[in-house]
């Protein structure tokens, strides 16, 4: 009986003694914790990937018959460098918003894998009749990025575009080199292919090369994916260096320029049919 009485008045003199139970705001709660929102911190040497898209209904002048693009071997490799993403979560005066932040860091190469197509027997089985390659893996060089991504109430904008899910507004550092490009005539007898040594791709006029992007990314019920270019490259656009560029043949044609490709204001919608 004492010791049931001792607990009761130990009880009862908890908020005499400043243990009150309160609810903590989020400021004071940050203060607490001293952490405010998520930041994650990816560093793995390579990421390596296969994709497979089916084409569930084929192509209607060839009968329909259901066929796949297959990408084999992909790899990201960010050189030991960390991917970061910070996550916060805002109230937005009664509008929410879950932004995510997303840096990639400079010198990351994504070696895009073999293309080829192929007979599609539906999702979880093997294709069959698959091409020689249309397209060999060829290596992309990025500088430092970052993106970022709000989802629930969308607020931020890109150039005349509105507001936007995903928002690119960086200056990739040096631009973006491409190694290895090639695209096959797959024709076993006489196909060839159009390749490149190396292409440089940098903004316009920009003697460092430096790539400048305002783009956002939507998606829309009527026209699915939507990729809208506010800036790209430059205010005159992209400026492309082609090595050692050979169409059909081993025998180079030369070096290619393509100066002043002026994207700015493009829209690209990407959808189902």
């Amino acid at each position: 009986m004492f010791k049931k009485l001792a607990l009761v008045t130990a009880i009862a003199a908890l908020p005499m003694s400043g243990f009150a139970m309160e609810a903590l705001e989020d400021s004071a709660l940050s203060d607490v914790t001293g952490q405010d929102g998520i930041t994650i911190g990816i560093t793995t040497p390579s990421l390596t990937l296969d994709t497979i898209v089916h084409d569930n209904d084929g192509l209607t002048s060839l009968g329909n018959t259901a066929g796949a693009i297959f990408i084999d071997n992909m790899v990201i490799n960010t050189g030991g460098g960390e991917i970061t993403a910070v996550i916060d979560a805002d109230s937005n005066g009664g509008a929410p918003v879950l932004n995510v932040a997303v840096t990639i860091p400079t010198g990351t190469t994504i070696s895009t894998g073999d293309l080829y197509v192929a007979t599609s027997n539906g999702m979880g089985t093997a294709i069959t009749d698959q091409s020689a390659a249309i397209m060999d893996s060829m290596d992309i060089t990025l500088g430092a990025t970052t993106l970022n991504i709000q989802l629930g109430n969308e607020v931020q904008t890109v150039g005349t575009f509105g507001t936007q899910m995903i928002a690119l507004d960086t200056t990739i550092t040096g631009g973006i080199t491409i190694t290895n490009f090639s695209l096959n005539d797959a024709t076993a007898v006489t196909g060839g292919s159009i390749s490149a040594v190396s292409i440089d791709v940098g903004g316009d006029g920009v003697a460092a090369g430096d790539i400048t992007v305002a783009a956002g990314v939507n998606l829309d019920s009527t026209d699915g994916l939507v990729i809208s270019v506010a800036t790209l490259g430059s205010a005159t656009g992209l400026s492309v260096e082609m090595t050692d560029l050979a169409l059909g043949t081993a025998t180079p044609i030369g070096d290619v320029e393509i100066l002043g490709l002026n994207l700015n204001g493009t829209v690209i919608n990407v959808r189902g049919h």
